[in-house]
């Protein structure tokens, strides 16, 4: 590539504090005042440089440096991610559910039908939990494979009413690791790790955000109840909300079968 094509050094260094600044990502120590500080010390250790062209290479040291710090926190970002097949929850400090957000509805994520047809259009069949069967079933329609299933259930004694919504209990389930549902939580404290029938759970009990990508589109919704995520021995993956504090919670997705 010739002189024309290639990024001064400036432009390089603001193109690396743009991306920087769109990052989501834990707090780290700052890398340039380090770097720089530590340069200087080498510097006052050494005069005058025996060639006169590696005085270049100390600025040029540092854009490296600094390019580096930038590729640690993306791999700093990329590890505030948790997936449980296909779903992911992500840390990102600052998110919080916007009161413009809609609750979950089962209503507006997937077209109501029964059961059989349901596990039919899916190509598997959903485990429920112990007790009454759900009062609607639906199917969400994926861009990247086979469809997922929603079942939901009304109020009833055993199952309150989730804060926002006219449901008790909201179980998904799909199958295969295609990212289909993200959940943005605030802080890594509000996620916790759990256990559902000796299988890795994720259990978070924070108001948060959830996003669905069905085929058409992109849906985001603001998350009231507490949630419940883990995936069976079969490869299907399920997220149950409730209002239910966490042990209860684990014994009906415990009583799946």
């Amino acid at each position: 590539m010739g002189e024309t094509g290639r990024l001064s050094d400036e432009t390089l260094v603001a193109a690396l504090a743009a991306l920087g600044r769109e990052l989501a990502y834990p707090a780290t120590p700052a890398l340039v005042p380090a770097v720089t500080a530590r340069i200087g010390t080498d510097r006052a250790a050494r005069a005058r440089p025996l060639f006169p062209r590696t005085a270049l290479w100390s600025r040029r040291r540092t854009l490296v440096l600094v390019a580096i710090g930038v590729v640690a926190l993306l791999g700093l970002a990329a590890a505030a991610r948790l997936a449980i097949g296909a779903f992911e929850i992500r840390v990102q400090p600052g998110v919080t559910p916007s009161v413009s957000l809609p609750p979950v509805d089962p209503d507006e994520i997937g077209e109501a039908t029964t059961l059989q047809e349901a596990q039919q259009a899916a190509g598997f069949a959903i485990a429920l939990p112990d007790g009454p069967p759900p009062d609607e079933v639906y199917v969400v329609d994926s861009p990247f494979g086979d469809p997922g299933i929603v079942v939901a259930w009304q109020p009833s004694a055993p199952y309150p009413t989730i804060g926002g919504t006219k449901w008790s209990l909201v179980l998904m389930a799909f199958q295969g690791d295609a990212e289909l549902v993200v959940k943005t939580v605030d802080r890594f404290e509000d996620v916790h790790e759990a256990s559902v029938g000796g299988q890795p759970a994720i259990w978070i009990p924070v108001p948060h955000v959830v996003s669905l990508e069905t085929e058409a589109g992109t849906l985001t919704y603001t998350v009231l109840g507490n949630v419940l995520i883990w995936e069976t021995a079969e490869g299907i993956a399920y997220r149950l909300e409730t209002s239910l504090g966490r042990a209860a919670a684990i014994e009906v997705a415990e009583s799946v079968a």
